[in-house]
């Protein structure tokens, strides 16, 4: 792994809030990979990553090529995200607009390339955190500050349905690559699953909903002996007791008192899953893997003695019950997760298990995770153990905003709020896999 913070003027030195592959790039001329990153500046730029023989032969040139500025947001731009199977790219922040840019057939003037608003959303009534395309490309959803998702048709520029479950800012949002459902993230401190209706959606019917709920997560059952109690501290558990009848109201959990008045040998008792709205981030972006087996989540907490901060992942077929996995030992919180968008080929883990994921063939392909914590970056192999393979800490001097991985998987880039970004390059463990894109 080799690590370089490229210290170019990417936004003014203003904040960098997004970055985002378009995995669908191909230069026949230079190679390398398209990117685009968002910042305070209210601006998107398109970037080429160079490949690595063009930095070995030009040491003082930067790793990264400047292409195009896209300047129509009228205040802090929050997410960049490029569509899958197109090179259209969906951008939104404070300005509550999301603009779908297209690439013309343009004589270029003193930049590289010429891009064009193809359609602007509009709608929201509040700032725009963080943006999902649908599998094939037509709908977007988006999460805001006015504690609400909205599914937007893309093609039609027009809002489908406005998601208002959660009780604060809605901060993250990710969309299943199979098409079945995605996944929203609030500072309410859940995690809610809708199931997606595309039938519904194609049908166009206004007022039908496109998008229901399938699950909440706001904890998970616990048991406790004295020792983990004590060590967890009294004031998780006030604010547990505090919620702990409307967390049951909320995921329709019945609770028997007269059965808790008997002595029993343990306690029943919730875990919080996820930092409150004191967390100092205006992100919590989950992502679900390319294969659509795996949701992980951003700014979760476990009662460690150790450490507090983690990444819970759930599974594809128990989006309804309690994760399956939990990546602790973070000192800082999760901010921002993404997989590799490719697979790699299979191999057992140094212990004999076969990881994250059982399996056969293309079942066991493995996958990788970046977990973005506020000051680190961690790098999770499925077919190990839970524990990082890689970690990368202290490259900025301000908190990480999100991360990109490209298209083979062997670069992956971190944006800041310092108005920096670094490129990390990887020896990938086997030639990539893809992954056929849903229809």
């Amino acid at each position: 792994m080799r690590v370089k913070t490229v210290q170019i003027n990417w936004h003014d030195k203003l904040p960098i809030f997004s970055i985002d592959f378009d995995h669908n790039y191909t230069n026949t001329t230079n190679g390398g990979w398209r990117f685009a990153t968002s910042g305070g500046d209210n601006n998107v730029r398109i970037w080429r990553l160079r490949t690595p023989s063009e930095r070995e032969a030009d040491a003082q040139q930067p790793a990264v090529e400047f292409l195009a500025s896209l300047n129509r947001h009228t205040a802090p731009v929050n997410v960049v995200r490029f569509a899958p199977g197109s090179s259209r790219l969906a951008s939104a922040g404070d300005d509550g607009v999301i603009i779908i840019w297209r690439q013309v057939d343009e004589t270029p003037g003193d930049e590289l390339e010429v891009w064009r608003p193809a359609a602007m959303l509009r709608g929201s009534l509040a700032d725009i955190c963080d943006l999902a395309w649908s599998p094939c490309g037509r709908y977007i959803a988006s999460a805001s500050v006015d504690n609400t998702a909205r599914i937007w048709d893309a093609r039609e520029a027009r809002c489908l349905q406005v998601l208002a479950d959660h009780s604060h800012y809605v901060q993250g949002v990710a969309w299943d690559p199979l098409g079945e459902f995605l996944v929203t993230q609030s500072s309410d401190r859940s995690l809610r699953t809708y199931r997606w209706h595309r039938d519904v959606a194609e049908a166009g019917k206004p007022g039908s909903a496109v998008a229901t709920v399938l699950s909440t997560h706001y904890s998970m059952p616990r048991i406790d002996d004295d020792s983990a109690g004590e060590a967890s501290g009294k004031e998780d558990d006030e604010e547990e007791h505090k919620h702990e009848e409307q967390e049951a109201e909320e995921q329709k959990m019945e609770v028997d008192t007269a059965e808790q008045a008997k002595p029993t040998t343990t306690t029943r008792k919730t875990q919080r899953l996820f930092h409150d709205d004191n967390l100092t981030s205006f992100f919590r972006r989950p992502a679900i893997s390319p294969d659509g087996r795996l949701v992980a989540t951003a700014a979760g907490v476990q009662r460690d003695r150790t450490s507090r901060n983690t990444c819970f992942v759930w599974a594809r077929d128990k989006l309804q019950g309690a994760p399956v996995l939990s990546l602790g030992g973070h000192a800082k919180p999760v901010v921002a997760t993404r997989w590799t968008p490719c697979r790699f080929g299979a191999r057992k883990a140094d212990d004999g298990s076969s990881g994250w994921i059982a399996g056969d063939g293309d079942e066991a392909a493995r996958m990788m995770l970046a977990v973005a914590t506020q000051n680190s970056v961690a790098i999770y192999d499925t077919s190990v153990s839970s524990r990082a393979v890689g970690l990368m800490s202290g490259l900025h001097y301000a908190a990480i905003t999100d991360v990109a991985w490209c298209r083979d998987g062997s670069h992956l880039v971190i944006a800041s709020i310092d108005g920096f970004a670094t490129v990390a390059a990887f020896d990938q463990p086997t030639e990539p896999l893809e992954i056929a894109a849903a229809t």
